[in-house]
C-alpha cells in the first residue's frame, strides 16, 4: 500500500514538472501541445518499476526534444512576427536567385560603346565631363541622353572589377535587390501592412518584365532611377510624422536622393507631381493639416526640378532626345500613345513573349485595333480607379503611379528608335504591383479562405504562376549572354528590326564571317535602300575585301541621302587613297573630322594616311589628337609607339609601349615590341 502510494506521488510530481515546462512553452506562443507526447510521457514507467534510471533518461530526452522542436518553431515564427528582417531575407532571395545566371553573361548591345569604349569610366579625372555633358560626349556625338550616375557608377565598378562583365552584372543584380527592399519599406510605410508590403515587393522581384533592366548592363539607369525615386518617396512619407531637427534631416535626405534620381534618368521629373497628389488626396490626417504644411513637404521637389530642367536644356540643347519620329502629327502622337499604353499593360499581365527590340508602327486611324485596345484599357483603368477610390482609396494611388510614371515614354517624339521597351516598365510597375498584391490579398480574405479546397487550389495556382515567372526570367537571362544570341533571338520575333540586323551584321563582320555579314546587310537594304548606316557599313566590308568598285557607289548613295555622314566620308576617303587620288582622299578625311571632331577612327585613318605619304609630323599630330580624346585606346598608343620606333626615337617608343601595358597588361603587340626594343638597346 505504501509502495503504491509513493509511485502515485512520484508520477504526479513528474506530471507537474512536465506541465510546468509545457506551460513555459505555451507562454512563448505555442497554441497546442501534441497529445501523443503528453501520453508518452505519462505512460513512461515509474521510477523503480522495470525501467529505473533508463526510463527516467528516455522520458527526459523526449521532453528535451519536444521543447527544442517547439522552441525552434517559435523562434522562426518570432523572426517574422517581431521584425522585418525575415521578410527582407526572403525578398532578397526572390530578387537575386532568378538572376544568378546573368553573372555568366558578357557585354552586349550598347555595352561596348557606353562602357568598353568610354574613357570616362577609367579615371576620376573625367568627373567634370561626366556630370556636365551628355552620355556620348566622349565620342564627340551629339546626344541629349544625360546619365551621369550611370557613367560614374561604371567608373566605380571599373576601379573594383576592371572590365569583368561578371562584376558589372553583379552590381545590376544587387541594385535590383536593393530596389525590392526599398519597395517593401515604402509600401509598409504607406499602407502600414507588412504582408501587403511583402506581397508587392515579391511580385516586383519575380516579374519577368524586369529581365531587360537587370540582365543588360546598360539598363542600370532604370535600376538607379527606381531606387532613388523610391528612396525619395520614402523620405517624403516620413515627413508626415516627424518634427524638429529630424524633419530637417529628412528634408536634406529627400532633396539629395531626388537629385540622384534626376541625374539617373529624366523620368524622375514625375515625382513632384506624385508627391503633390499623395499629400493632398491620400496622406493620413490630410484634413487636419494646413495648406502651408502640405506645400512645404513637396515644394523642395518642385524647386529642384525647376532648377534641373533649364540647366539640362542649356547643357544638352534640349530636354528630350533627338527622335526619328519628329514628323508625327499631333493626332498620330495621341493615337500611337494610346496603342502603346495598351501594349505596356498587356506586357504587365502577360510577360510571355519578351524581346529586346520592338518594331514601332505609328497609328494614324481611330479604328486601328491597337488604338481601340488602348481606348478599352483606358476605360478599364478609369473604372478600376473609381472602384478603388470608394473601397480602398490608398490602393488607387497605385494606378496613378502607374500612369504618371509611364506617361513620358508614351510619346514617340520623345524617344529614340526603340519606342517601345520593356525596361520602361521598371518604375511604373511599382504601382501595378501594389494593386495586384492588394487584389490577391482581398481575394484570399473574402473568397478563397472560406473553403479549404479553394484555399489549397488558389495557393497551388499562385505558386505555379510565380514558378513560371521565375522560369521565364531564368530562360530570358540567357538570351542576353552575347550579341549573336541576343540579336538572333530578337530577329526571330521581329525579322524587320533593321537596327538589330545591322548590329548582327557588324558582329559577323568583326568575327570574320564576311558572307553572313553581307547577307544581313543586303537584307536590310532590300527593305530600306536609303539606310545610311547600312550603306556605309556594307561599303566598309567591301573596302576590307578590296572590293573598291562595289564600295564606292554605296558610299555615294549614302552621301546623297545625308551629306553629313562622317563614316561615309571617311570610307570614301579610304577608297580614294587606294585609287591614288590623294588630294580627294585627304579632303574626305578632313570633312569627316569636321563633322565628328571627336571620332577616333577619323584620326587613326588620318595618321595612317599621312604616314603612308611620309609626313610623320602630321601623322604624329593626328595620333596625339586621338589620344587626347581617349588616352586609354591601346590601338592608338601602339601606333604612336611604332611611329617613334621607326623614327629612331626609342625612349619615347618604350614609354608609350609601357603605357599600353599599364592599361592593358596582356597586349601582345606591346609586349613583343618592348622586348625587341630592350634587346636592341643592350650593348
Amino acid at each position: 500500500m505504501r509502495r503504491e502510494l509513493s509511485i502515485k506521488v512520484e508520477r504526479k510530481r513528474r506530471l507537474f514538472a512536465i506541465g510546468e515546462s509545457l506551460h513555459g512553452l505555451s507562454a512563448l506562443g505555442a497554441q497546442t501541445i501534441p497529445l501523443v507526447v503528453r501520453a508518452q510521457l505519462c505512460a513512461a514507467p515509474p521510477v523503480g518499476e522495470g525501467s529505473g534510471m533508463a526510463g527516467n533518461l528516455l522520458m527526459g530526452m523526449a521532453l528535451m526534444n519536444t521543447r527544442s522542436r517547439l522552441k525552434l518553431r517559435l523562434d522562426v515564427r518570432s523572426v517574422f512576427r517581431r521584425s522585418d528582417w525575415g521578410w527582407i531575407a526572403l525578398l532578397i532571395a526572390c530578387a537575386v536567385g532568378p538572376y544568378a545566371n546573368t553573372l555568366f553573361n558578357g557585354f552586349v548591345y550598347d555595352d561596348g560603346f557606353q562602357l568598353l569604349g568610354n574613357p570616362y569610366v577609367r579615371s576620376f579625372d573625367y568627373l567634370r565631363p561626366i556630370f556636365t555633358t551628355s552620355v556620348s560626349s566622349f565620342a564627340g556625338l551629339a546626344s541629349r541622353y544625360y546619365r551621369p550616375v550611370m557613367t560614374f557608377g561604371y567608373l566605380l565598378c571599373y576601379k573594383v572589377f576592371g572590365f569583368s562583365a561578371a562584376g558589372f552584372h553583379l552590381v545590376n543584380v544587387v541594385f535590383h535587390g536593393a530596389v525590392v527592399c526599398m519597395l517593401f519599406f515604402v509600401t509598409k510605410r504607406m499602407f502600414g501592412d507588412r504582408m501587403l508590403a511583402f506581397g508587392a515587393a515579391a511580385l516586383f522581384a519575380l516579374h519577368p518584365i524586369h529581365t531587360e533592366s537587370v540582365a543588360w548592363i546598360a539598363a542600370v539607369t532604370d535600376l538607379e532611377l527606381t531606387f532613388f525615386y523610391l528612396l525619395t518617396f520614402w523620405f517624403f512619407l516620413a515627413l508626415g510624422s516627424t518634427k524638429g531637427r529630424r524633419s530637417v534631416l529628412l528634408y536634406v535626405a529627400m532633396i539629395g536622393s531626388f537629385a540622384l534620381a534626376l541625374l539617373s534618368k529624366e523620368q524622375a521629373v514625375t515625382l513632384p507631381f506624385l508627391a503633390m497628389v499623395y499629400e493632398h488626396f491620400y496622406r493620413e490626417g490630410r484634413s487636419e493639416t494646413g495648406w502651408a504644411r502640405k506645400f512645404s513637404r513637396y515644394a523642395p521637389l518642385w524647386l529642384l526640378a525647376a532648377v534641373y530642367l533649364p540647366l539640362r536644356m542649356h547643357s544638352l540643347g534640349g530636354f528630350v532626345v533627338t527622335s526619328n519620329y519628329l514628323g508625327l502629327t499631333r493626332q498620330e502622337v495621341v493615337l500611337s500613345a494610346t496603342a502603346l499604353g495598351a501594349q505596356y499593360l498587356w506586357k504587365l499581365f502577360w510577360p510571355a513573349e519578351l524581346c529586346a527590340f520592338y518594331v514601332f508602327e505609328k497609328s494614324n486611324r481611330l479604328m486601328d485595333p491597337r488604338v481601340i485596345a488602348g481606348g478599352l484599357c483606358a476605360i478599364l483603368l478609369i473604372a478600376a480607379y473609381l472602384w478603388l477610390w470608394k473601397r480602398a482609396r490608398l490602393v488607387s494611388f497605385g494606378l496613378i503611379w502607374l500612369v504618371v510614371a509611364l506617361g513620358p515614354v508614351l510619346n514617340p517624339k520623345w524617344l529614340g528608335v526603340n519606342v517601345f521597351a520593356e525596361r520602361y516598365l521598371y518604375l511604373p510597375s511599382v504601382g501595378f504591383c501594389w494593386v495586384l498584391a492588394w487584389g490577391l490579398r482581398r481575394l484570399w480574405s473574402e473568397v478563397l479562405c472560406r473553403r479549404n479546397a479553394w484555399r489549397v487550389a488558389s495557393m497551388a495556382a499562385l505558386s505555379l504562376a510565380l514558378l513560371l515567372w521565375t522560369l521565364r526570367t531564368v530562360t530570358r537571362n540567357r538570351e542576353w549572354r552575347d550579341d549573336v544570341t541576343l540579336y538572333t533571338t530578337t530577329l526571330e520575333a521581329f525579322p524587320d528590326a533593321d537596327t538589330i540586323r545591322t548590329n548582327l551584321a557588324i558582329v559577323y563582320q568583326n568575327q570574320g564571317l564576311s558572307g553572313q555579314a553581307e547577307q544581313e546587310y543586303r537584307s536590310v537594304l532590300a527593305r530600306d535602300p536609303t539606310s545610311i548606316e547600312c550603306l556605309s557599313d556594307l561599303a566598309w566590308l567591301y573596302v576590307q575585301q578590296a572590293r573598291y568598285a562595289e564600295a564606292k557607289p554605296l558610299l555615294l548613295r549614302a552621301l546623297a541621302v545625308n551629306p553629313k555622314s562622317a563614316s561615309a566620308h571617311l570610307n570614301l576617303g579610304i577608297i580614294y587613297q587606294k585609287d591614288g587620288t590623294i588630294n580627294r582622299a585627304e579632303e574626305q578625311f578632313r570633312l569627316a573630322a569636321g563633322l565628328e571632331p571627336a571620332n577616333l577612327n577619323v584620326y587613326i585613318t588620318l595618321a595612317s594616311f599621312y604616314e603612308e605619304q611620309g609626313d610623320h609630323p602630321r601623322a604624329e599630330a593626328a595620333l596625339k589628337r586621338a589620344l587626347s580624346i581617349n588616352p586609354y585606346n591601346s590601338q592608338v598608343r601602339v601606333s604612336l609607339a611604332s611611329l617613334y620606333e621607326r623614327a629612331g626615337r626609342s625612349e619615347e617608343a618604350v614609354h608609350e609601349f609601357q603605357k599600353v601595358l599599364q592599361n592593358e597588361p596582356g597586349n601582345v603587340d606591346a609586349i613583343i615590341a618592348l622586348r625587341k626594343l630592350k634587346s636592341t638597346s643592350v650593348p
